[in-house]
């Protein structure tokens, strides 16, 4: 993804932490770049999702306190796939 799609992303990221309680924590992966530690952490309805940021974005999550819960172990594939069926049962959309 470039540096452009994920600054994108991040905006609507920082968008959803606005509209529901979230939080970021340092998130180390093992072979990750340390740059991309930060995760910031949503909770929805359905159940939490996360996205790891990187640290030139940070900016954009200044407004966030530090999440103290654990990470629920969803993958990046369950987290859209809960989105996708949120939207499907919210508003009749199929995505």
């Amino acid at each position: 993804m470039s540096s452009q799609a994920y600054n994108e992303r991040n905006r609507l990221v920082a968008f959803l932490t606005t509209m529901y309680p979230s939080g970021i924590a340092v998130t180390p992966i093992e072979g990750w770049d340390p740059e991309w530690y930060n995760c910031v952490y949503v909770e929805f309805p359905w159940g939490q999702a996360s996205w790891h940021i990187h640290d030139s974005e940070l900016h954009l999550f200044s407004h966030l306190k530090k999440y103290e819960k654990p990470w629920d172990g969803h993958t990046t594939e369950e987290k859209y796939a809960k989105i996708e069926q949120y939207v499907n049962e919210t508003v009749g959309v199929i995505i």
